[in-house]
Formats: C-alpha cells, structure tokens, sequence
C-alpha cells in the first residue's frame, strides 16, 4: 500500500492545521485567517549557496536564505528556524548574492534569469525585478557593494551565464521604499564575452572598482567596472590571472587589500596581486575548493588575515593558523 501524500493533522495548543507533505515539508496554518504559520523543512538535498539577510523591520541578520537543488529559494529565520519557500524561478537556483546592507538578495538560475529580492515591513520576501538577457544559465551573481548619495542600495547587478557573457543591470528604478505590485524589468546597461568556457564564479571589490570572475576556463579575469547613474555603464577586461590547472569555483576580493583569492578544481587556493595580477601565494588544499574568502582575524592582530575555505571533503579550514573542521556533507 502507498503512503498517503498528504496528511492532516489538528494542534488544539496552537489552533493550527498542521499539513505533512510528500516533500516532507510540515505547514502550520492559522484557522483564524488560513495562512500558513510556520514551516518545517526536513530535506534540503544538496546546498549550493547561502547567505545572511536582515528583513526591513530589523537591523540584525533575520534570515539565512539558501539555494538548493530546486526552483525554490529556501528562507530560513535564524530565530525560529521557520521556513518560507520563494517561488517564481523556472529552474534550480545556481547562485545567491546580498546587498551591502543585507536588505536585498539576488539569485540566479537555470531559467537563464536573475531575480532581486526584498522583504515587505511584515516580514514577507518579494521579488523585485527579473534580469532578463542570457542565452543560457546564470551561474553568478553579484550586487554592488556601495551606497549611492542618497544611502540607496543595489545600484547595479552584475550577472554571468554559460553563454559566457557577463552582463550589468542598472537597479536604480527599483523603488527602496515600497514592493512593486509586479516585478520591474531592469535594463541591461553592458554586455561583455568574457571567456571560452562556462563562468562559475563573480565577485565585485568594496568600491566597485573592480570585478573578478572564475570560469572552466581556468582563468581568474579581473575587469574594471564604470558606472553612472541615469547614464550608462561599462566593464572593460584590464587584467588576467593565469596558474589554474583545472575550472575556477570561486573567486573573492579582499575587504582591506589589493588582492582577490580563487579556488578550483586543481585543489588549490591562489592569491593574486591587481597591481600586476601576478600570483603572489599557493596554497595546497586536499580536494576540490568550492568557496573561499579572505577576512580580518581579531584574534591575530589588526594585520592579520585568516583566509577561510571550503571544499568537497565535509570540511572547511582557516589558514593562520590552520584549524579544519568536519561536516558530515
């Protein structure tokens, strides 16, 4: 006999429905307006990327949105783990990127489209707009790391796809302070063909004076990026970094130094130098790297950097000093 795929049961405590479903996601709906309450989760399947977000009503970190294999952004409240599932994209989310201030997310997928999200003063995520433009998947996103003037966020996104371009979005006719009724299309500002093979990775510098990206190509590129409110924009190759053995998986600029780090398949972690995009250090990893970041160790010293990594062994390790610690996935 099949499970049944949908279950219902009554909580008296809560005055809730409370629904299990074959996805085995768990649904509390109020009876008092029929909304769903809370969520449970009980399967992610594999997690692609992640990031913090802070919802408008609150001035710490409030979510932990997560891209897994599916169409559906997974929203996690970092209080009560309660879960909402974004919906509107047509295809597995590849990548997820937050605005300086963490009020915006940008994510995007195998539709070929990239998606900018917000949360309403009740605490609901809505998107946006939609970045319409590639010919195939958006595997990297990234949002502008500055405020304007007027303490706007998200000014421009910049977007990479399998059809090997990068593209730039001009998002300042998103309104801060209210959520459009339908999603607003952007308009994109350049068009770049950027390598010869799939782009995995994008990163913009604190001053959005330069990109990086990361492609199969096994090259790490570094652009400069030149953007001017209501009247265009520009991203213009400058540099190239070149030692990979095998596809580049990450790449990310340095908050505080000329630097930006990559990872890749070759199980190494390079530090490049954009004065001269030389390869100033090698660091030998044990598998593959998927993630790296470099940030300021407190502990170390005001000068001191930790350069923190992920790869696909169920660990992640912090260089100086070294510590690896393990997962179970």
């Amino acid at each position: 006999m099949d499970r049944p795929q949908l279950i219902i049961r009554f909580d008296a405590n809560t005055s809730s429905l409370i629904s299990i479903h074959a996805d085995q996601n768990i649904i509390f709906h109020s009876l008092a307006s029929g909304e769903p309450s809370r969520q449970i989760v009980g399967f992610n399947d594999e997690i692609i990327d992640a990031t913090f977000l802070t919802a408008a009503s609150s001035s710490t970190h409030t979510h932990l949105a997560l891209a897994t294999n599916s169409n559906l952004i997974r929203m996690y409240s970092t209080t009560t783990f309660d879960v909402r599932l974004l919906s509107g994209h047509k295809d597995m989310v590849l990548s997820l990127d937050k605005s300086i201030d963490y009020r915006w997310l940008a994510s995007g997928s195998k539709d070929r489209t990239a998606r900018i999200w917000s949360s309403t003063e009740a605490g609901d995520w809505r998107c946006l707009a939609v970045c319409e433009g590639h010919a195939e998947a958006v595997g990297g996103v990234a949002l502008s790391r500055k405020m304007d003037d007027k303490g706007k966020t998200g000014r421009f996104l910049m977007t990479a796809s399998q059809d090997r371009t990068i593209k730039m979005w001009d998002l300042t006719s998103i309104p801060l302070d209210e959520i459009p009724e339908e999603p607003i299309k952007p308009r994109s500002l350049a068009t770049l063909r950027a390598h010869e093979k799939d782009i995995n990775a994008l990163d913009l510098s604190p001053n959005d004076r330069f990109l990086a990206s990361g492609s199969q190509d096994k090259l790490v590129k570094i652009y400069e990026v030149d953007f001017n409110p209501g009247q265009g924009g520009a991203v213009r190759h400058v540099g190239t970094c070149k030692g990979h053995k095998r596809g580049v998986w990450t790449v990310k600029f340095s908050k505080t130094d000329r630097i930006v780090a990559s990872g890749a398949a070759d199980r190494t972690v390079r530090i490049w130098s954009l004065d001269d995009f030389s390869c100033l250090k090698v660091c030998q990893i044990i598998k593959s790297v998927l993630t790296a970041d470099i940030r300021r160790s407190h502990r170390l010293g005001s000068s001191s950097r930790l350069l923190v990594v992920g790869y696909a062994a169920r660990h992640f390790c912090c260089r100086r000093p070294c510590q690896v610690m393990e997962h179970q996935g």
